[in-house]
């Protein structure tokens, strides 16, 4: 699942009970076998009603049975065709049935008749509301992570009580209704109405049950004896192609990386109007995505194209990782999805090398993660999950990208055919179940033969990570020692705490050679003979640790910038602007890196200086200093953006498209009067002629156009939006629009805006 923000997640938080000291879980008691749920939503009311039997199995007595519910009013309950009290618990979000007689040993059957809420927010089951043409739809939805499945029907509505369930639902008879599984029958009714049965999904736990009803249509492609579809409001169709070749390529590299079949008849990819503070779900067979994550077309840009492959990579990655084997408890969450963003990068240079998908993790995923574990308000990866709330907080960067970073970290370390049988045998070794985090370190360091357990303990268990200090002795003859020493990298006071790690480092010279390979142990300094010359710890920057070299070693690595990798340019470059805003060094260090930046950059060096750039102004804004330090960025990226130019050229890779868009973003913000005035010469052309506004720029130049707008200008990408019917084209200058903020509209006033760019795949589930 793509996180939801911060902010949703505290507002949730808020309307659910305090955390407690105590797990909110059941550890005991009966177990769930199976669920036949089925609901009647009244979609205009708001409201449903619902009926669930429930077949459990216990091994001891039971004088009550207690499960988990949440705005639910029981209207009656039975256990074995016998009424039982029914006493439902708000704050602690469960129902209680009490039965005449305690029950014996053994298999039982609990029907439970109910009422329920449609939320207007995207948890439980919700509705949205959209236009087609002048006419006013609405659809719904499921969203059960992490604990909202207890919404929808009576349940264990906790990872590791997994059950089959059996789902139907009565709605119109002229609307799609989709589930986990293909429809098994579907009954008509009278007044245009149809009760619809899903086949029997596997067992599984709550949070993945899926139910969509909707003025739907669905496209599908056979991949491998699996049916694979795209479900989209009607009439949109024609831009789910990306999609489904994005599901097409995902289905068939899992099946081969892990070694096992897609396990389920069919893969619905659901494409819901709007926006609920998350991307997509990876429910099983039915991965719900808001239809901007998920749909585009002739207009859209490349980066919106990769972004529909990043949701659905990483979406399809947890039908394995996740579903097929699932985490026991909350408190191991990154399993679900730091795992799942690191397959989507595989999967990413599997199809897409040309895309640098490690290059790009680095600058927007990585870096965004150390920047919030070097401060106080950090957590370990395998944090204490106690209650939902806790859980719903779970889902940040921590999680989702420190933890892809630790596992690309150690899949390095051990080799990526080792790793992958460790991951197979995890898979097979648990596959229907749960499993927790170490269950997954056992398996690789079994096949591996190293410390994994131990490295990975050190990265997950506690919060922060590594700087480490490499130094030389002077007077270099041949080879001498380089001395590491490991401290924690902090931003601020607070996080100068004193915790120490099993690092694994890939030492390299710049002139070549093999690199060594060290481990370095947590309570004590390390040492690896270097030949003489510039050299790098993290080489490949597969390591999640900043290196900071002796002023020799740094100077010599400036010299020899332009032969370095790009990966260890962009290396270097972030571990460096990280120490100028900690403190570890000047940033005229980042600034002689900058200074030797080759004419040839990869593009994807170039956005990331544009971003530091940005940061630069918004530094400065206001100071006296602010126009020389915007003219200084300015300097630096223009003659990136000659090269390039403002038009698309045939043969343009993805990345440098993506360059030039963002080129023209950054220096209209840095105030490049020819960029601002292009564009505004192209947007205002092109309300006669598209041809002006290419859909590889239309999104930048729109934004510069915007920041830079008149009161007219402004109020006439209103009234073009307003008039747009089709939905993409209706958001374009909606966005252009919301970032008019005057002249200075895109230097950040904030050096984390500009540095922590979040791509938009940071925002699922």
């Amino acid at each position: 699942m793509k996180f939801r923000p911060f902010l949703l997640a505290l507002a949730l938080a808020a309307m659910a009970p305090a955390a407690q000291a105590q797990r909110a879980w059941f550890e005991n008691g009966p177990t769930p076998l199976r669920y036949e749920i089925s609901v009647t939503p009244n979609v205009d009311a708001a409201t449903f009603t619902g009926e669930n039997t429930i077949t459990i199995q216990t091994d001891a007595p039971l004088t009550t049975v207690t499960m988990n519910a949440l705005d639910l009013t029981v209207q009656r309950a039975s256990i074995d065709n016998a009424a039982v009290q029914a006493e439902v618990n708000a704050e602690a979000q469960t129902l209680t049935l009490t039965p005449r007689r305690p029950l014996a040993a053994g298999r039982h059957t609990i029907r439970i008749a109910y009422s329920g809420k449609i939320y207007d927010d995207a948890y439980g089951l919700f509705r949205v509301e959209y236009q087609d043409g002048s006419q006013t739809k609405r659809a719904i939805a499921t969203q059960f992570e992490p604990g909202d499945a207890r919404r929808f029907a009576p349940m264990w509505d906790q990872p590791n009580r997994r059950a089959v369930f059996s789902l139907t639902v009565t709605a119109p008879s002229d609307q799609l209704a989709v589930g986990n599984m293909p429809i098994a029958r579907t009954q008509r009714l009278s007044g245009n109405r149809s009760r619809t049965t899903f086949a029997d999904t596997p067992s599984m736990p709550s949070y993945l049950l899926f139910l969509a009803v909707g003025d739907f249509e669905r496209v599908m492609r056979n991949v491998n004896g699996v049916e694979l579809g795209v479900v989209m409001r009607r009439g949109e169709g024609h831009r789910a192609t990306d999609a489904l070749d994005a599901g097409e390529q995902s289905l068939n590299y899992y099946a081969e990386y892990f070694g096992a079949p897609y396990p389920l008849p069919k893969l619905d990819m659901i494409g819901v109007p709007g926006a609920g503070g998350f991307g997509a779900m990876e429910n099983w067979g039915a991965i719900l995505y808001f239809d901007q994550y998920l749909l585009v077309d002739e207009n859209s840009s490349v980066a919106e194209r990769q972004n529909v492959f990043g949701f659905v990579a990483h979406e399809i990655a947890h039908q394995w990782f996740g579903d097929l084997v699932t985490m026991n408890w909350w408190d191991d969450l990154w399993l679900n999805e730091g795992f799942a963003s690191w397959m989507a990068a595989k999967a990413t240079e599997r199809w897409h090398p040309d895309w640098h998908p490690w290059m790009a993790q680095l600058t927007d995923g990585t870096a965004t993660a150390m920047s919030l574990d070097a401060r106080e308000g950090t957590h370990p990866i395998v944090q204490e999950i106690n209650t939902i709330d806790d859980a719903n907080l779970a889902f940040d960067s921590i999680t989702y990208e420190k933890g892809l970073a630790v596992i690309r970290m150690l899949e390095a370390y051990v080799g990526e055919e080792d790793f992958r049988t460790g991951v197979r045998n995890y898979i097979n070794a648990h596959r229907y179940g749960n499993a927790r985090t170490e269950d997954l370190w056992a398996a690789v360091q079994a096949a591996s033969g190293q410390p994994v357990l131990e490295i990975a303990h050190s990265f997950t268990g506690q919060p922060g990570f590594p700087l480490l200090t490499a130094k030389r002795r002077p007077g270099c003859r041949g080879t001498t020692d380089v001395t590491i020493s490991q401290r924690r990298f902090a931003m601020d006071e607070a996080s100068r705490t004193n915790e120490r790690w099993s690092i694994p480092v890939v030492t390299s010279h710049v002139s070549g050679g093999e690199p060594v390979r060290t481990l370095l142990e947590p309570n004590g300094n390390g040492a690896v003979s270097m030949a003489c010359g510039a050299y790098l710890l993290n080489a490949g920057q597969s390591g999640f640790f900043r290196v900071k070299y002796d002023t020799a070693n740094f100077n010599l690595l400036t010299q020899r910038f332009g032969e370095l990798e790009s990966v260890d340019q962009l290396g270097l470059l972030l571990d460096y602007y990280a120490f100028g805003r900690s403190g570890d060094a000047s940033f005229t260090n980042y600034l002689d890196l900058v200074n030797v930046l080759p004419d040839d950059a990869d593009p994807v060096i170039v956005m990331d200086t544009a971003a530091s750039m940005s940061a630069f102004a918004g530094f400065t804004h206001d100071r006296p200093s602010a126009e020389a330090v915007r003219a200084y960025g300015r300097r630096v990226l223009e003659p990136y953006f000659a090269r390039v130019g403002w038009q698309p050229r045939p043969g343009d890779d993805a990345n440098l498209t993506n360059m030039r868009a963002n080129l023209i973003t950054t220096l209209g913000g840095l105030g490049d009067e020819a960029v601002i005035a292009e564009a505004r010469r192209r947007v205002r052309a092109s309300q006669t002629d598209p041809s002006a506004l290419p859909s590889e720029i239309r999104n930048a130049t729109r934004s510069v156009y915007a920041a830079n707008a008149t009161e007219e200008d402004f109020n006439a990408l209103l009234t073009q939006a307003r008039a747009e019917t089709e939905f993409v084209e209706a958001r374009a200058p909606l966005a252009a629009a919301g970032k008019r903020a005057g002249p200075n509209a895109g230097a950040s006033h904030s050096a984390d805006d500009a540095r922590q760019r979040h791509r938009v795949k940071s925002v699922r589930k």
